[in-house]
Order: C-alpha cells, then sequence, then structure tokens
C-alpha cells in the first residue's frame, strides 16, 4: 500500500500517570499544513543464544522508538509546547534554556492508496521528548528551495496498568475515513469537540 501523504499533527503535554496509572494529558492541539515528513523508527534487540553448536533462542524485543518530524512551520507555539522554549522580555522573543523540553504526546494522520482506494491511519506516541537537529539556513539560488526544520524526539515506555506491558505507541489503521482517525486522536490527546 502506497503512503500517500501525511497531516494533522496532534499533541498534547503530558501531566501525569504512565507508572500504572493512566496518562493525563493537557493543552491538546491539532496543528494542520504542518508535517512533511514523518519517520518513525523502531530499534530492536538482536541478541542470539548459542547452543550445542546452533542457535536456541532471540531476543527481538523493542529497544527504543525515535520520531523525527520534518515542519513547514515551526512557530512560537511548537517552539513553547514541544520544545520548552521560553518566553523573554521582548515581544515575541523565544529564549532557549538548559532546561529540558517537556514530555508529550503526539501523533498524525497517514492517508493509504491502494488500487485507486484510500484509507487511513493515525500514529499516537504516548511519551516522547523531542530536541531540534539545530538551525540551518542556505540563501536563495537560481530558484526558491523551501527549507524545512526537523525535530527529533526518543519515546519513552510507559506502563498504563499494573503488571502491564510497556507500551510507546499506538496505532489504528484501515480507517475508512480521515474523521475517524481524527476522532481517535482527539481522544489519545484529551481533546473535546
Amino acid at each position: 500500500m502506497a503512503k500517500k501523504t501525511c497531516k494533522g499533527l496532534t499533541y498534547a503535554k503530558w501531566s501525569s500517570g504512565g507508572d500504572g496509572t493512566p496518562l493525563v494529558y493537557t493543552g491538546g492541539k491539532v496543528k494542520t499544513d504542518y508535517l512533511c515528513n514523518v519517520d518513525l523508527t523502531e530499534t530492536r534487540g538482536n541478541e542470539k543464544e548459542y547452543a550445542d553448536g546452533h542457535q536456541i533462542d532471540a531476543d527481538k524485543g523493542l529497544n527504543a522508538v525515535a520520531l523525527a518530524l520534518e515542519l513547514a512551520n515551526n512557530d512560537a507555539d511548537i517552539k513553547k509546547d514541544i520544545l520548552g522554549h521560553e518566553e523573554g522580555e521582548s515581544t515575541g522573543e523565544l529564549i532557549v534554556t538548559e532546561a529540558d523540553a517537556p514530555m508529550v504526546g503526539i501523533g498524525y494522520i497517514l492517508c493509504n492508496r491502494f488500487k485507486g482506494e484510500e484509507t487511513y491511519e493515525g500514529y499516537w506516541i504516548y511519551k516522547i521528548q523531542f530536541a531540534t537537529g539545530g538551525v540551518s539556513s542556505a540563501t536563495r539560488r537560481d530558484t526558491e528551495q523551501w527549507q524545512h526544520e526537523t525535530i527529533n524526539g526518543d519515546a519513552l515506555g510507559v506502563s498504563l496498568a499494573a503488571a502491564a506491558k510497556v507500551r510507546y505507541y499506538a496505532h489504528i489503521d484501515g480507517q475508512a475515513t480521515e474523521a475517524a482517525v481524527r476522532t481517535w486522536l482527539n481522544g489519545k490527546a484529551g481533546i473535546t469537540p
């Protein structure tokens, strides 16, 4: 199935939970016309055990989840809410401090196409912390070159109930409408219509 587009950046600040209790988010937001590219990467174990000259066991458990978002617009909301920048003394001034970026829950929608039929899927990363990769710019040349900033995040595993498996993200797919995924994401972020 071909991935046609990514859209509908959704996030909320993590407030509490995750140590055997439900997650609580505040300040949920939806940003449209922001996402250019999304790269969700899993790192899995590759440990093998051998005995009597052959492999007898393997560990392919999930070790880490990373998310890279290329954004068309990295506005003050994103910088304050996701990256933890603080308002300065002057109007419009944002300060980058030594403090860690906040923990957030974040999600997005993917539109897929197969044999002319579109379906939708959504991703929600329960708890993640972002950082910028730095700011890089180039001067204009013969033609306009669109330049975007990428923010990179590392997901933290959460346990939502006592003795439950650690979770990193949730995924919903095969939805006939984008609205169905939007409703699911809004529920995850605590956004009410």
